[in-house]
């Protein structure tokens, strides 16, 4: 095949005008079929009009167009998509392989590579090729830049990155803070404010040391520990975390007095992790009717109180049964609160910046990953 009939042919497969790409093909012997032939024959079978696919066909004829230009990224590429196609994953990996092998920094290899792998269940690997992808995405596609942030969401640094302000710290809980965790579920008293229903035994603690390594995204919460000088003083979490809605529950407890000045800054740094950096819209607070300073210390930090729920728990210690209080806070009331903010512009050393809540609730769950990198190949002809 002549040079300007490979552009032609390239031309005509690239604005899906199928049937010139047929009419093409027949005009030429397939005896006669150079590399680019066959490729557009295999692609034309593999992701032409629905009624004239044949994927086992379509292998044969972008098998040999690999063969006869193994160095072609777009060859490989295709020849991976397709083996996804075929449910294949492990072939489409081998074939993205070579592809990133030959070309690295090639955005479609990237992704081709991150595609594979997420189907053949390597899962970090996949985000790791997904978070190439991103970097190499340029402006000019939009669709695809946010599609490929929303897959890399769940993987993004900040989730394993300690918040900071000036004299305390949360760190993701770990299993060097074992001991403090123990102590603080055996400790009935702050339990009894904290969280009644938690289980203190060695198992529980164990597993949720496990858990806390796991991505928040596939718990649904995400556990810090609260550090002064280094040394644990507290416990912070957020739980049912729901992207789809936008949502979470917000938890902060320390199991020796601290002054107020302590728990404000604790509180302020997780808001901020959810309304900045996670793009929240709301956040949620549960307080046992029996702790009416802790109520207080609640509206003050910008929650409203949304409802009562009369005897709605009870303590298994006492076997009293227990009001429950129900706040919440809008991220919107949070940004717009003045007070909040100079508090935290002197407790944290900055004010909390709005996040995009719009792009966090595109992904609520590992399933949702899923769904993103399936619809892949639908953005990429999206943004042409």
């Amino acid at each position: 095949m002549e040079m300007q009939q490979q552009i032609e042919l390239t031309a005509l497969l690239l604005a899906e005008n199928w049937q010139a790409v047929k009419n093409f093909l027949d005009s030429t012997h397939p005896g006669m079929l150079d590399a680019q032939g066959n490729f557009a024959k295999g692609f034309l079978l593999a992701f032409g009009p629905a009624h004239q696919r044949n994927l086992t066909e379509a292998f044969n004829y972008l098998e040999i167009a690999n063969r006869l230009a193994p160095a072609n990224i777009l060859y490989l590429n295709t020849l991976s998509e397709a083996y996804l196609q075929a449910k294949r994953p492990a072939m489409a990996l081998r074939m993205a392989t070579q592809a990133a092998q030959l070309a690295p920094g090639n955005l479609f290899t990237a992704i081709a590579l991150g595609r594979a792998a997420w189907f053949c269940n390597e899962k970090e690997f996949a985000l790791s090729a997904f978070e190439e992808a991103y970097r190499l995405t340029p402006s000019s596609q939009p669709s695809l830049k946010e599609h490929l942030y929303a897959i890399t969401f769940s993987s993004a640094p900040f989730w394993r990155e300690p918040c900071q302000g000036k004299r305390i710290v949360l760190v993701r809980l770990e299993p060097r803070h074992r001991d403090f965790l123990m102590s603080c579920r055996r400790n009935i008293q702050f339990q009894h404010h904290y969280h009644l229903f938690q289980d203190s035994s060695n198992e529980a603690i164990e597993r949720d040391l496990r858990l806390a390594n796991r991505p928040p995204l596939e718990t649904k919460r995400i556990s810090w520990v609260v550090e002064k000088d280094k040394k644990p003083i507290g416990l912070a979490e957020l739980v049912d975390l729901n992207l789809n809605n936008a949502r979470a529950e917000i938890l902060v407890g320390f199991p020796e007095k601290q002054p107020f000045g302590i728990s404000l800054e604790a509180t302020l740094l997780i808001m901020e992790f959810a309304f900045s950096k996670i793009g929240l819209y709301k956040l949620i607070s549960y307080v046992y009717g029996d702790n009416s300073g802790s109520q207080r210390n609640t509206l003050h930090l910008g929650f409203q109180q949304e409802g009562l729920l009369r005897s709605h728990v009870i303590d298994p210690a006492s076997k009293k049964r227990l009001d429950l209080y129900n706040n919440g806070c809008l991220s919107t009331e949070f940004f717009q609160n003045k007070n909040l903010m100079r508090l935290a512009n002197r407790l944290l050393g900055r004010i909390p910046e709005p996040g995009n809540t719009g792009l966090s609730r595109k992904i609520s769950d590992q399933g949702d990953i899923s769904s993103l990198i399936i619809k892949l190949p639908l953005i990429i002809a999206k943004d042409k």
